[in-house]
Formats: structure tokens, C-alpha cells, sequence
């Protein structure tokens, strides 16, 4: 069967017998492909591995660009995005894995 994944619009290919399904999203947008995971120590998933110190955890998201500035003491800051919008500071991105339910889809 051919289907088409909800989140990239891409095509990807299944058995009749398939119940389920993770589709890696690669349809050249990265807003769509990639995910945003917030980062609270060391990890360890399918994208990879990392370490970060707990002081450095500590003191995520302390980065800002008008600090010193008269912006920075009326309480503005601003910060480097990540394309979906989180603090980059604060988040790691890692590829998106879509679970796509199949058989509920036949159900319906």
C-alpha cells in the first residue's frame, strides 16, 4: 500500500499486513524533519549521544543578546531560535520519527 505520512507529506511504501509503522521524515524541510528535545543532562537516544555538566544545565538559557543594554535591565531578551521557535540555548534538535497507527486508519 502506499500511504502518505501527516507531518511531511511524503510518500512511503507498507504491506497489506503492515498494523503500524515509524516513518523518518525527509521531505527537505527542516522545520518538518527535525525536532526540537529539551536538553536536562546527559543523553542517549537513536539520533546519538551527548554530555552536558550540570553547571551547564544550570545555567541554560542565561544567554542574551542585550544584556548590559537598557533593554536587558527593563527585562527584554532575545536569544537564537531554533526554526520551530524554541530557545536553541536550551534544546537540541535530533531527525523526527512519525508513528503512523495503520491499523486504526483501515477502521475508520
Amino acid at each position: 500500500m502506499i500511504k502518505i505520512c501527516p507531518r511531511c507529506n511524503e510518500r512511503y511504501v507498507v504491506g497489506f499486513d503492515t498494523c503500524d509503522f515509524i516513518h523518518e521524515c525527509d521531505s527537505g524541510n527542516l522545520t518538518l524533519d527535525q525536532e526540537d528535545v529539551v536538553v536536562v543532562g546527559d543523553w542517549t537516544d537513536y539520533d546519538g549521544s551527548g554530555t552536558i555538566g550540570p553547571q551547564e544545565v544550570m545555567r541554560q538559557g542565561s544567554e542574551n543578546e542585550l544584556q548590559g543594554t537598557r533593554a536587558g535591565i527593563e527585562g527584554e531578551d532575545k536569544e537564537d531560535d531554533t526554526p520551530r521557535g524554541n530557545r536553541s540555548s536550551t534544546h537540541r534538535q535530533r531527525q523526527h520519527l512519525e508513528f503512523i497507527n495503520i491499523k486504526n486508519e483501515r477502521l475508520s
